[in-house]
């Protein structure tokens, strides 16, 4: 009964452990999935947040700090970005929410 569980536990250990080139590719997805982001908060959060005083401008230093404001205010309020013409595309939700769900 014990080399059992032995064998369990060595072949689930086995199994779950992800190989040094299924985690170089996730790492790849995650920065490719921040850089999309960080196109999208640039071109559509950046400009009128330069002009607003005491707004957050996004880097890609600091935007892993603030995806819960941006998911919060972007995607449950629905307040960001404002005005008609700065409208996010579906792509650039999708971007967005990939980048998102890297971190959690």
């Amino acid at each position: 009964m014990k080399s059992v569980i032995w064998i369990v536990i060595v072949i689930s250990n086995f199994i779950s452990r992800p190989s040094s080139k299924e985690l170089q590719v996730i790492g790849n997805q995650t920065k490719t999935a921040k850089k999309e982001a960080y196109l999208v908060l640039n071109t559509k959060c950046n400009f009128c947040h330069s002009v607003k005083k005491n707004r957050t401008i996004f880097s890609l230093e600091n935007m892993d700090g603030l995806a819960k404001v941006i998911e919060f205010q972007v995607f449950k309020k629905k307040k960001m970005p404002k005005g008609r013409k700065n409208k996010l595309s579906s792509l650039e939700e999708t971007q967005l929410l990939n980048w998102i769900k890297t971190l959690d």
